[in-house]
């Protein structure tokens, strides 16, 4: 009677944690990134009453030995325990924000985010800017940890650190250093004709300069003059085609500015005109691009591909300023929570290994996007419901022992 008391007792105890993790797995069905959690059970340690024996040994001095079939062990379980509570690491459906700082992680990993003395890991993604431009976790503050970049580009192979980026700081403007062409010089046209293009280019202190360009079709086949100038300043070559059309020398065209006022000079400006080809249509010459920038002040802040964090300028220009970290794990579910939707390496998450999205097995960031919870409520409710049965049926169980233990006491009496 004792046994099925305490084989009860252990059922309703047990019974009790998993309705607790299921109500914890309810509570958070809105909450962003959360795991939900699953509950395994065991049974307890057995008493044996008769060790099981075969045939051969219970005819031992027998005329027979095989007259006598074998016996089965006789044990008493003492009642269940947890066997785990394990995290479920499913994916969570991803939502679209629209805020720039929001970002989903599709696939596995973490982001990493530190309070200054600990680091930890979470799946949500809510990030904004303090008042000091620190990129945060808006549920906590902590701050989040990746790789700042310098004039673009991101050293990801060092440590990663807290990352800061201020709306309205200025970016100092850049001497342009290249300019590439693009478009059709036509095979068809006659000596002389020319086609030309303008493009704005910077100095050392941010001032634009106008650039003309201008290709003249020569009386040698397959070959054009370029000629470049800003002002006084001129350059001049000579472009040759194949019979396919592709341009085979005469690229790049070195144009030597001589800005004033203060700004770097002399300044050598190439012209890339690789991308120009000639084939029998009409001539169209433009410049796509040049790596110059006049000065301009920080507009907008907001995740791009691959967890690359950019920043919209007020010239319109966009340019990477920091990339997140992403920590994986040998086994996730080995993590230890610690609340506030985050996590904590332990002995058995195994060895924490950082590094950028889309690598070493970490999922993918996606932009102005949240993971939702992957908590089922049409499974939790089916389990509340059979949790709460086998609960009952436990103290059933209980009461069955108590009132047999009452009968016996009032026999002794």
């Amino acid at each position: 009677m004792n046994k099925a008391m305490f084989a009860g007792l252990s059922g309703t105890v047990a019974q009790q944690t998993k309705l607790d993790v299921i109500g914890n797995n309810i509570a958070n069905a809105e909450t962003v990134g959360f795991k939900q959690s699953r509950v395994t059970f065991s049974d307890m340690y057995y008493q044996t009453l008769l060790g099981g024996s075969s045939g051969a040994q219970l005819g031992i001095g027998t005329e027979s030995a095989s007259a006598l079939g074998g016996v089965n062990p006789q044990q008493v379980g003492s009642g269940v325990r947890i066997a785990a509570i394990e995290t479920e690491l499913g994916q969570g459906s991803l939502g679209s924000t629209g805020r720039p700082l929001d970002a989903a992680l599709e696939g596995p990993g973490m982001f990493v985010v530190t309070d200054g003395s600990r680091t930890s890991f979470t799946r949500d993604g809510s990030f904004g800017l303090d008042d000091q431009g620190s990129l945060v976790a808006m549920s906590t503050g902590m701050k989040v940890l990746g790789w700042q970049a310098t004039g673009g580009v991101m050293e990801t192979s060092r440590p990663p650190a807290v990352m800061a980026f201020r709306v309205g700081q200025m970016r100092p403007g850049a001497a342009t250093q290249n300019v590439v062409m693009g478009g059709n010089a036509d095979a068809s046209a006659a000596t002389g004709d020319s086609v030309g293009t303008s493009i704005q280019v910077y100095d050392s202190l941010g001032n634009a300069h106008q650039v003309d360009v201008t290709l003249t079709k020569t009386a040698v086949d397959n070959q054009w003059t370029c000629a470049a100038s800003s002002g006084a300043d001129a350059a001049t070559g000579t472009l040759v085609f194949d019979s396919t059309g592709a341009l085979t020398s005469g690229s790049p065209i070195s144009l030597v500015l001589h800005p004033t006022g203060g700004a770097t000079s002399p300044q050598t400006v190439a012209l890339q005109l690789g991308s120009v080809i000639q084939f029998a249509a009409t001539s169209d010459l433009l410049a796509r691009s040049q790596d110059g920038n006049h000065p301009a002040a920080l507009t907008e802040v907001g995740f791009g591909g691959g967890g690359v964090i950019e920043g919209k300028y007020s010239d319109g220009k966009t340019e990477a300023l920091g990339q997140v970290a992403v920590a994986a794990f040998a086994n996730a579910a080995g993590l230890e929570r610690v609340g506030n939707n985050l996590y904590q390496s332990s002995m058995a998450s195994g060895e924490t290994q950082i590094g950028t999205a889309s690598s070493g097995g970490r999922g993918r960031v996606v932009g102005r996007s949240l993971e939702q919870s992957n908590v089922d409520l049409t499974q939790s409710f089916v389990d509340m419901i059979t949790t709460q049965r086998a609960f009952q049926a436990s103290t059933r169980a209980i009461s069955a022992a108590d009132k047999l233990l009452d009968d016996v006491m009032q026999i002794i009496r």
